[in-house]
């Protein structure tokens, strides 16, 4: 059995490298393994292995975050720690693939196009990074009718919905939560009262939860916006189906799931241009819903564009079949597996 580690980011995955390269090593010997997958840092384990391929998936670097995190109404000393973990995580982690990548056995495979260009920025080279974008299960994530998903949102959850149905899933600071709650507020002098924003998941940092809620309370927003908190992935379709639109305002990302998992369930979505986000609108066609980030605050510009799909009558209307599916994914992990062991 293999053993967690105690550190935090940045030192994760040098402690688990500390912790267990030599049962890693023994696992490998009794297996042998053609190839070994894993993710992010973690591609450390690479030293003790080193006749073996490995490849370690890169889910997104903070490159962006590091830009914008300053900016974050996050306060006292959650807001020294935040910034203090996203700089040193950002530039050690960096500098680990930087000394892991001369390894000729290890390659690293990036969930989106901007994630891989932000690697080689970063200073790994070209030819030892690949991008494939995340993939999701179409077969739990599809269309139902979208009354009876509302209907059972309000049930299950003891929530009255009214009007258009906008969902925010994965909240918090990074993700552009209080961007979104001030765009409500623009919308609402736009489009009227008729709608009804769910924020799905876990606000996270207290400071920054509380100054959500101050500001849900402070706009007058107590009636078109609803916390939800945490919900099970199994429900997570129920919603994404219950909506009309999805929004993703990050300032940084890899290639969130949130996306093609409402696009598979027939739900559009608006988001920031940051990560695999554009890729993924691009698929379906909808690469007009794109918010590009040239300002800290740009909630006006996430109104605006809420508003358009709001008063659409449906012509955000889109094919789900060009959403990759798990088993696309796989294939495309196979061609890179060929690639290497040529």
């Amino acid at each position: 059995i293999l053993r967690a580690p105690t550190l935090k980011d940045p030192l994760y995955s040098i402690q688990y490298y500390i912790f267990n390269h030599r049962k890693i090593e023994e696992i490998v010997k009794l297996e042998k393994p053609d190839i070994v997958l894993t993710h992010g840092p973690l591609a450390v384990i690479a030293k003790t292995i080193r006749n073996i391929p490995v490849i370690s998936v890169i889910h997104g670097t903070y490159a962006n975050e590091v830009r914008w995190m300053l900016f974050h109404p996050i306060f006292g000393l959650e807001r020294v720690r935040y910034t203090t973990s996203i700089y040193t995580t950002y530039h050690f982690d960096m500098m680990l693939y930087r000394y892991i990548a001369k390894l000729s056995s290890v390659h690293l495979v990036a969930v989106s196009k901007n994630t891989r260009r932000e690697l080689i920025e970063a200073g790994i080279p070209p030819n030892k990074v690949f991008s494939i974008l995340n993939g999701v299960d179409k077969e739990v994530f599809k269309p139902m009718n979208k009354d009876h998903a509302k209907m059972l949102v309000e049930e299950v959850f003891n929530l009255k919905l009214k009007g258009k149905v906008l969902l925010h899933v994965n909240p918090g600071p990074s993700k552009g939560t209080h961007i979104l709650v001030k765009a409500v507020a623009m919308l609402k002098k736009l489009y009227g009262e008729n709608f009804t924003l769910l924020i799905v998941g876990r606000l996270g940092l207290r400071t920054y939860r509380e100054h959500v809620e101050k500001m849900i309370k402070g706009l007058g927003l107590e009636n078109h916006v609803k916390i939800v908190g945490y919900v099970e992935n199994e429900r997570l379709p129920t919603f994404y189906n219950a909506a009309d639109v999805t929004i993703v305002p990050s300032y940084s990302e890899g290639a969130p799931l949130v996306i093609p998992e409402s696009l598979a369930c027939g739900t559009p979505v608006v988001a920031t241009n940051v990560g695999g986000n554009a890729e993924y609108l691009r698929l379906v066609r909808l690469d007009k819903l794109l918010v590009n980030i040239t300002k800290y605050m740009f909630s006006d510009i996430l109104a605006l564009k809420l508003y358009e799909v709001l008063v659409s009558n449906n012509t955000m209307a889109f094919e789900r079949q060009t959403i990759p599916g798990w088993d696309s994914v796989a294939l495309t992990f196979l061609n890179v597996l060929r690639y290497i062991e040529i």
